[in-house]
């Protein structure tokens, strides 16, 4: 194979990747909405959560989200909660949000991986192929 045609096999194939990176965003008023959805925007359906008060054990709500991605909760005071979302074949998140005195959202935190993973992805594609394309040009200088 040519490095060209590597290559472009290469970023074609790292194109569906993208489509399982989950995502989320959070809508507060009298409840909670957060909805998730993948880097592509198709939205994580009927998937598995669980919603924790911190420092409790037992879930607060347990469920399944709905057709369109959403979680809704009605937080019963001022907390801060852990979200858990995941599927049967691997995918999901765990994150933290925290709601004022009236049971609104007073703030939302995604971890530093979260943020920055397409950042982390590309550089790692690139390295990766880099690296991948000099053991092929080496042997093909030694052959």
């Amino acid at each position: 194979m040519t490095p060209r045609l590597l290559l472009s096999v290469f970023l074609l194939a790292a194109s569906p990747l993208l489509a399982h990176d989950l995502q989320y965003t959070v809508v507060g008023g009298q409840a909670v909405v957060i909805k998730l959805f993948y880097v592509d925007n198709t939205p994580f359906t009927f998937e598995g959560y669980e919603i924790y008060r911190d420092g409790e054990k037992l879930p607060y709500q347990v469920g399944r989200t709905d057709a369109l991605g959403r979680i809704a909760f009605l937080p019963d005071r001022a907390a801060n909660w852990r979200v858990k979302a995941f599927s049967e074949d691997g995918h999901g998140l765990d994150f933290k949000l925290g709601t004022d005195a009236a049971a609104s959202l007073a703030g939302s935190e995604k971890p530093v991986f979260e943020r920055y993973s397409r950042i982390f992805l590309g550089v790692a594609v690139i390295l990766g192929l880099f690296g991948f394309l000099s053991l092929y040009l080496k042997r093909s200088k030694s052959s």
